[in-house]
């Protein structure tokens, strides 16, 4: 039997046996050896070069044609795997989105403008309010806003020479001053007695309409909120999350609260119109954590919500429903989160909401 030696291990002539005999050529045109055009470099060993053959080309097609299907599955099934994730419609920010009704309609202070908007089952609707714009008005630069505990007001607090206060209370339907107090310290709070004032030596004071001191409610601490006869404030210790102390001013009687929290990030209160309820939050500008305190027993319910707003940090960064139900919370940038008091579950308002730096009650 002869061995067929490639092309290109070529013999030397010393090599070939003197009976050889030539190879014949064949003629790859010559239609008796059935050869077709498309077949004649199947036989060619495999290397870093182009096969231009048909063969090759319809050979790789179907793996093609596969591997395109497989990724239009893949496409698909990740589509229909996003669409019923936990950032569904209905939840947006990891929280719900607001689908009740509050019955609640709240004034958006801002710099330059505020807005009226009802909160309820479809988010924030703005209402048509004409005194909004005098609210912005009669509020001087750079001052702070203070609810007021008589419903459809506020106090605008501005900080003049010397350390001392200007405190004006507004009725915030047209922007009308109805009472202006001066004093020595910070404005922290408002009762139906009179305001709650940290003064510069660190005391917590009740000031009356004519700027006088009333009673000292503590040496120290920092006010949580204050609501008819009823001041909420966080005594000085070294451990910054201590509990609350709640003062009843017309009886004296003072009751210590729970209301622990963790150390880092800026905290505010508030009060519920009714006394009832005392809302405490921490921010670290991502995220809030806070306390829903029940007064009267001691019952704590936690809740969360997004990122205060910075501009809004105050006891104005708060609202309550009339009855309580509600706690409204600003958060940044310029967003609205809604808390159930009864359960601390925390919804996101379905709304876009101008620039403002205080919430207020209607």
């Amino acid at each position: 039997m002869t061995e067929s030696v490639p092309a290109r291990w070529r013999k030397s002539d010393d090599d070939v046996a003197d009976d050889a005999e030539p190879l014949s050529v064949l003629d790859l045109d010559d239609p008796e050896l059935g050869i077709r055009p498309e077949d004649r470099f199947a036989a060619i060993p495999p290397g870093p070069r182009l096969v231009p053959r048909r063969v090759h080309d319809e050979s790789t097609r179907a793996p093609v044609l596969l591997l395109g299907g497989l990724l239009v599955l893949f496409v698909v099934g990740s589509w229909l795997g996003g669409s019923g994730s936990d950032e569904s419609p209905e939840t947006i920010a990891g929280r719900p989105v607001l689908d009740q009704i509050t019955g609640t309609t709240i004034l958006l202070v801002g710099e330059e403008k505020a807005a009226v908007i009802d909160v309820g089952r479809n988010g924030a609707i703005p209402a048509d309010d004409a005194g909004a714009e005098a609210v912005v008005r009669a509020r001087s630069a750079r001052a702070r806003v203070v609810p007021s505990a008589t419903v459809g007001r506020a106090w605008m607090v501005s900080r003049g020479p010397g350390g001392v206060s200007i405190a004006r209370e507004i009725d915030i339907a047209d922007g009308s001053t109805t009472a202006e107090v001066q004093v020595e310290g910070i404005v922290a709070g408002a009762t139906e007695a009179g305001l709650v004032v940290e003064r510069p030596s660190g005391l917590l004071e009740l000031v009356g309409p004519d700027g006088a001191t009333i009673v000292t409610l503590a040496p120290s601490g920092s006010v949580l909120g204050a609501a008819r006869d009823l001041v909420a404030f966080r005594p000085d210790c070294e451990d910054r999350a201590c509990g609350v102390t709640v003062i009843d001013i017309a009886t004296g009687t003072q009751r210590a609260l729970p209301g622990e929290l963790a150390a880092s990030g800026t905290e505010i209160g508030s009060l519920s119109p009714d006394g009832r309820l005392l809302a405490i939050a921490r921010s670290d500008g991502v995220d809030t954590r806070g306390v829903l305190v029940d007064v009267e027993v001691g019952s704590v319910t936690p809740f969360e919500a997004r990122g205060l707003r910075r501009a809004a940090l105050g006891p104005a960064a708060l609202a309550w429903s009339a009855d309580g139900a509600w706690l409204f919370v600003a958060t940044a940038p310029s967003g609205l989160d809604a808390v159930a008091t009864g359960d601390g579950t925390s919804y996101r308002v379905n709304a876009e909401l101008p620039q403002s730096s205080a919430i207020l009650t209607r």
